[in-house]
């Protein structure tokens, strides 16, 4: 019985998976590890470098969630650096200049990332105005905890740690530790540098 069960989960998430590949638009380059679905959209470019892997098995969210990448117009762009781990519930949506993430980044579940507002703010302009965008870049090595929320123009150095529940926004030089709403510095990380 234990053995049937499992073939049977192994069936259900390798189906999701095509599933999800099959109404993804083709907007992929490169090869990425989708141990949960993934759902690739829009019409801009969405490159992966060698080793990424999006879902975790073991972890919360994997049956139930997937993995959500918007490029919404022709020159929107994500890019994600080589051996790249991301957690489940993962969301990422450009609707401007871009969002690239560096290489060997670990990224928690349910993190959201986005390089615009998509609505303008004042109430008058709000379905027709023009929102602010800027691109998002999170440097090589930085961790990325639980349901962290990296908005438009962020910048993340080399090396940071993001603690669960931030919400950033802004530059953030290397090694340090970013925490809070709205996120800031906590601390250095000297032990990065040895």
């Amino acid at each position: 019985m234990r053995f049937a069960l499992r073939v049977l989960c192994f069936l259900l998430s390798r189906f999701r998976r095509i599933f999800y590949r099959l109404i993804s638009d083709k907007c992929v380059s490169g090869k990425y590890a989708g141990l949960s679905p993934v759902l690739a959209c829009g019409r801009g470019k969405i490159t992966f470098g060698t080793g990424v892997s999006i879902g975790i098995k073991e972890d919360a969210g994997f049956w139930n969630t997937y993995a959500f990448l918007n490029v919404r117009k022709e020159d929107s762009s994500i890019t994600f650096g080589a051996n790249t781990l991301i957690g489940n519930q993962f969301t990422v949506v450009s609707e401007g200049p871009g969002i690239e993430i560096g290489q060997d980044v670990l990224i928690g579940t349910g993190v959201s990332i986005c390089d615009s507002d998509f609505h303008a703010i004042p109430v008058k302009e709000r379905l027709h105005g023009v929102p602010k965008k800027g691109r998002v870049v999170i440097g090589n090595s930085v961790w990325i905890g639980d349901r962290v929320l990296i908005l438009k123009g962020s910048e993340i150095g080399e090396g940071c740690v993001v603690a669960a529940g931030a919400v950033v926004s802004g530059k953030f030089p290397p090694d340090v530790l970013i925490g809070g709403v709205p996120a800031k510095i906590i601390r250095t990380l000297p032990e990065n540098r040895t």
